[in-house]
């Protein structure tokens, strides 16, 4: 189960990396990496407004999942363990949630101004 905790960690620090850049504009609009709503990936400006709006949340979310998640490499049992990984993912989805409504206002807004 550690090896599940470390493989879930590494997955954490590129969501990191992903948000950031995806907020900054150094990744652009694609079909794979950042939020998948279409007003968000109606434009660039919409891509980075919506990415702007998301971005704290978000990592807020991955910060807490990542802290929510270092006592599964202490907790004894697999099924304990196993628990901890869980609860890490759920506050995590949850942070990408609240900064994926937050984002797709953000670019609708911009939509709004650009009809």
């Amino acid at each position: 189960m550690i090896f599940a905790a470390l493989i879930l960690l590494a997955c954490y620090f590129l969501l990191i990396v992903v948000v950031i850049r995806c907020a900054d504009g150094r990744i652009g609009t694609n079909g794979i990496a950042g939020l998948r709503t279409s007003s968000i990936m109606a434009n660039k400006e919409t891509w980075i407004a919506g990415h702007k709006a998301a971005k704290r949340p978000t990592l807020i979310g991955i910060y807490a999942a990542i802290v929510c998640m270092m006592p599964a490499l202490f907790v004894q049992g697999e099924d304990s363990q196993g628990l901890v990984l869980v609860a890490s993912c759920m506050i995590m989805f949850i942070g990408v949630m609240i900064g994926t409504f937050k984002g797709t206002k953000a670019a609708k807004r911009i939509l709004a101004t650009q009809h």
